[in-house]
């Protein structure tokens, strides 16, 4: 199944440029470090400088003379490390809800889907401000605050997919075989409902990454980690006379966005059967 999956996706022209600028972004984030080694606190150069401008620090350095290379290096860390963990919250909490509700029905379902509808009434990016303003803002805060205020949508889907699944003859044959209620969830209806969820995660990813973002804009970021939304919110003040600084973030932003933004519609492509022919 993969292998094919994979096959399949490399010949959707979206997944495809997704999976390059992906590769580039986790290039720079787990080999950067070789290429700028040090620290992104460090003040290594004169104030300010544009890129080119020294060739020993190729991508400039902000206000504070330290080197914007490190520290996009260090951004692509922190945003690859919150983005998945997030999403991969998200989607535990979200398949949880929504496989119980849809597979059992009734009293259960309504319940659970009150909860769900109880998130959704507060803004996904108020409710994050709120949590990590509440707690002590640092890497992990950030991840859960947007772990646990994205799952409602990833909920609503896996529910709808058990519903439509449950009934069908392959589940009644199970039942009529003895399969428990817990074997039926995680080893039948789970993975048929699971392509949708994986299009889901890929752009929940994208988008808790920009939150992220956000959030260390607002200096609610962890104070001993240098992000992406940290050094735009750091060179706000200079965008005019020094634009690079929050342009050269800005603009790694966009293109891992972008990344899991193709890569999700991609993914949408190759898994839903009904867009193979378009």
């Amino acid at each position: 199944m993969y292998p094919a999956l994979l096959k399949e996706l490399l010949r959707n022209r979206s997944a495809l440029t997704g999976l390059i600028l992906l590769a580039l972004v986790m290039c720079a984030a787990t080999l950067g470090h070789v290429w700028f080694p040090g620290d992104p606190w460090d003040m290594v150069g004169t104030p300010m400088l544009w890129p080119g401008e020294d060739p020993a620090n190729p991508l400039g350095t902000d206000i504070m003379g330290r080197d914007m290379a490190t520290g996009l290096v260090s951004g692509a860390k922190v945003s690859l490390l919150i983005g998945l963990v997030s999403t991969l919250i998200s989607a535990v909490v979200g398949i949880t809800f929504g496989a119980l509700g849809g597979f059992y029905r009734g009293w259960i379902d309504a319940f659970l889907m009150r909860v769900t509808e109880l998130f959704q009434t507060v803004p996904q990016f108020v409710l994050a401000v709120v949590l990590v303003a509440i707690f002590k803002p640092s890497v992990a805060t950030a991840t859960f605050a947007i772990g646990i205020v994205s799952w409602p949508p990833t909920a609503r889907l896996v529910r709808s997919e058990f519903l439509l699944l449950r009934e069908r003859e392959f589940i009644q044959a199970a039942r009529t075989l003895g399969m428990g209620d817990g074997r039926l969830i995680l080893t039948q209806i789970l993975p048929n409902a699971l392509p949708p969820v994986i299009v889901i995660a890929a752009l929940n990813i994208a988008t808790a990454i920009q939150t992220e973002a956000a959030l260390s804009f607002l200096g609610l970021g962890d104070p001993n980690v240098m992000s992406w939304g940290t050094i735009i919110g750091n060179g706000r003040e200079q965008v005019v006379d020094a634009w690079y600084i929050c342009g050269l973030p800005g603009i790694a932003i966009v293109i891992i966005v972008l990344a899991f933004s193709l890569l999700g519609e991609g993914l949408n492509d190759t898994l839903n059967p009904h867009l193979k022919e378009r």
